[in-house]
């Protein structure tokens, strides 16, 4: 399966497993771009919500749960899967209640673990020939009669040299 990296395939027919294995994977990329990224573009994009719990979450959405499907499509190399397989364990050393400091968002710019993960992130996207890439994001609030009762977040990848 080829996949076009700027392409949306959240626009598509998802009643077409292929379509629905393409919009995972965009997601995938979108996750590892944010979780790359410097700090205060982290929190741009996860604008409400803690922003370490929300790449965390995306990428156990995006990569744990969906490796098999992009493996199985030939979407990621053995070197990129080994790589993201790092990451994942990474997290879980990391989850629950075994390493607060790593979950408190206000420790994000300055955790050296946070540090660990940008630079592994950045690594997988130069393997995956990723790295050309960046994310687009839009912030909209949902409104009713009384004001503001949501948001909602749009991100789309675009080429950096675009």
């Amino acid at each position: 399966m080829r996949i076009k990296p700027t392409y949306n395939y959240n626009q598509t027919d998802h009643d077409k497993e292929q379509n629905q294995i393409q919009g995972k994977f965009g997601e995938l990329m979108k996750n590892l771009i944010k979780i790359s990224g410097d700090t205060d573009r982290q929190r741009c994009i996860d604008e409400i919500g803690a922003a370490t719990n929300e790449m965390a979450l995306d990428f156990d959405s995006y990569f744990t749960l969906s490796y098999n499907q992009y493996l199985d499509n030939k979407l990621l190399s053995k070197d990129a899967f080994d790589e993201l397989m790092l990451l994942n364990d990474f997290f879980e050393r990391h989850s629950g209640d075994k390493d607060s400091n790593f979950w408190d968002d206000s420790l994000l710019d300055t955790n050296d673990d946070w540090s660990i993960v940008r630079e592994k992130a950045k690594r997988i996207l130069k393997i995956m020939g990723l790295d050309y890439l960046d994310i687009e994001c839009n912030h909209s609030n949902i409104y009713d009669d009384k004001g503001i009762i949501g948001q909602q977040t749009t991100t789309r990848l675009v080429n950096k040299k675009a």
